[in-house]
């Protein structure tokens, strides 16, 4: 499994280069780059949400990489993105479009990652993530990624939009 700074940093770094290259800086703001960052980051919510259903019932369940690790959320995200591009309000529509690729960004990764989750849940199929063994590098990872979108922004004379 990737490490939490990975899922928002690698999330945000990808929403930032269609912010650049594809979509135009006036549609796409750079708030959205903070709510797909933590979209990245929001499937592993089950893991404080496991912590306290075992403290109050005393149990010792394991929830995390069930419900919210599904492609089923990605996808409800963007048919609601969809539906408020259709009712033209590109606000919302934006969000949940944002929300919608950090969320699948999440289990991408995690399946890089040597993911165990179930991507289609409520069906409970097998595990087609490839093995390759790169969580030992996870720390590095975070390091490569960050100072590759540094460089970038810096070539590009692009680091001055966040400070």
């Amino acid at each position: 499994m990737a490490l939490a700074v990975t899922h928002v940093i690698l999330t945000i770094v990808i929403l930032d280069l269609f912010r650049h290259y594809v979509f135009k800086k006036s549609k796409f703001p750079r708030y959205w780059l903070v709510i797909g960052g933590i979209a990245g980051l929001f499937p592993d919510i089950d893991i404080p949400l496991g912590w306290v259903y075992n403290f109050l019932t005393g149990s010792a369940i394991t929830i995390h990489g069930m419900f919210t690790h599904s492609i089923v959320f990605p996808a409800l995200f963007l048919a609601a993105g969809l539906i408020f591009r259709y009712k033209k309000n590109s606000k919302w529509a934006g969000i949940c479009f944002v929300i919608s690729a950090g969320w699948f960004m999440h289990l991408i990764l995690d399946c890089a990652f040597g993911g165990y989750k179930e991507f289609i849940w409520p069906f409970f199929i097998y595990n087609f993530c490839p093995q390759w063994g790169i969580h030992q590098y996870a720390i590095h990872i975070d390091a490569v990624i960050l100072v590759l979108w540094l460089i970038h922004e810096e070539v590009h004379k692009r680091i001055k939009d966040y400070i």
